[in-house]
């Protein structure tokens, strides 16, 4: 078995000039990087073209890519229809800071696949829950928000907190403390952010019960897809649908990772619940810059000025929105999510079979076109059992051994692989060889 220092050492061999790219640019860019989820040690790779379901580095590596720049790239990587749609677009315009027909048709493609009766478009995740929580509070008259350990909703301050706490300073299991994300973020904000644990309807009941007439939204992930992937309980969506329109209390839906994604009206649709926000991103861009929010007629309406603010230069410009359209009508069809499906029913059959052949402790969850592989023998329900019981050193092997074989992963353990509507039988077959290949060193 080969240790990670010789992992690292081998995965430093073959990105020399990631290497060299790494260190100019941290001359001139803040650590390197302009996202702090692309640093990790010993450096990233640096990244030259894409086409399909491949990646190429700079060193001239090829890769089977499942992170899909963290699940944007549903379509895959320069789709023809893609490509050919903002080719068209570019010539005439690319952004306007007005109003284009190319809005409605972005609008009524979301609306054929969300229950939502009014949209407005943003440019990315962090816009959209950032929106919705302040549409939340303007039709409530109400401020406080209840999110969940673990989730990940966004940079705004809001929701940039008790993502991955540490469990010294979590508090008990079943009433979390709100734990802020970063440094920098106002005291008077985290206060007003109630935490309860995934998949615990009691806890969820008595937050709200506590802080009663107090609260404006319950914002979730439906499926905590920033937690590796971990599933909802039978029930536990319906309950917490029924909990807050009990306490009349706006539901959110945050489907920027699912939406389009776990089903063509992500968990709405596989679900058949209807939240009264959605927010959305990532996929529905076919990979440029589209996020939206959308929800009930009467909540939207709210959005308006004078009223509730919402808006920003590049929101549903013409080049994303052309985008959008074409990846939703075109790419990210029930036939080619199907298509994606079944190879991802094919990866995890074929992971669990090596897992148990090797007698390696994990499991495999997955849901749709993603999943991700725990390293773990208990079960995984929520954040703490997360956080308790994965073996990161043992993941840090799977990253290590998988890339330097060609297949390129998240670094991150609470993050999930994505197949895109490009990837084939052949990408699976080489992926569960790579995996047998490399299963002594994990």
């Amino acid at each position: 078995m080969k240790s990670l220092e010789e992992l690292e050492k081998e995965y430093r061999r073959r990105t020399p000039t990631s290497l060299k790219c790494f260190e100019r640019a941290k001359k001139s860019v803040q650590g390197g990087a302009s996202s702090n989820f692309q640093l990790y040690d010993p450096y990233p790779i640096f990244w030259d073209h894409a086409k399909g379901s491949k990646l190429w580095d700079v060193d001239g590596n090829e890769y089977i890519d499942y992170n899909m720049a963290f699940g944007v790239m549903l379509a895959g990587y320069a789709h023809p229809l893609i490509v050919k749609a903002a080719a068209e677009r570019v010539p005439k315009g690319t952004v306007f800071c007005a109003p284009t027909d190319l809005t409605a048709t972005c609008a009524e493609e979301i609306k054929k696949r969300f229950p939502v009766d009014l949209v407005r478009f943003t440019n990315s995740g962090t816009e959209s829950t950032m929106h919705a929580l302040r549409v939340a509070r303007a039709y409530t008259g109400r401020e406080k928000i209840i999110k969940i350990e673990g989730c990940y909703h966004g940079m705004h301050d809001y929701l940039l907190q008790s993502v991955a706490p540490s469990l010294d300073k979590a508090g008990p299991d079943d009433r979390p403390a709100t734990v802020p994300t970063s440094t920098g973020i106002p005291k008077e904000v985290t206060k007003g952010i109630i935490v309860v644990p995934y998949n615990n309807i009691d806890a969820m009941k008595t937050a709200l019960e506590s802080n009663k007439g107090e609260v404006a939204a319950v914002i979730v992930e439906p499926v905590m897809l920033n937690c590796g992937v971990i599933l909802p309980r039978d029930g536990y969506l319906e309950k917490v649908r029924k909990l807050t329109e009990e306490h009349k209390v706006v539901l959110i839906f945050d489907e920027v990772k699912t939406g389009c994604k776990i089903a063509q009206g992500g968990a709405c649709e596989y679900y058949n619940i209807k939240p009264d926000l959605i927010t959305l991103a990532k996929a529905i861009g076919g990979g440029f810059s589209l996020g939206a929010f959308g929800g009930k007629r009467e909540i939207m309406e709210c959005v308006k000025y004078p009223g509730t603010a919402q808006g920003g230069t590049y929101c549903a410009n013409p080049l994303a929105a052309q985008a959008g359209i074409t990846a939703m009508r075109d790419v990210l069809t029930k036939e080619n999510l199907a298509r994606a499906v079944k190879l991802e029913d094919k990866l995890v059959a074929g992971v669990r079979k090596i897992l148990k052949a090797n007698g390696i402790p994990g499991f495999v969850n997955s849901i749709g076109p993603c999943g991700q592989v725990f390293f773990a023998e208990h079960d995984i329900y929520d954040y703490r059992t997360f956080a308790k019981y994965c073996n990161e050193e043992r993941f840090a092997r799977f990253f290590f051994s998988m890339v330097n074989n060609g297949i390129w992963v998240s670094n991150m353990s609470d993050e999930h692989w994505t197949i895109s509507v490009q990837h084939t039988e052949e990408d699976i077959d080489k992926t569960l060889a790579v995996i047998e290949k490399i299963a002594p060193d994990i």
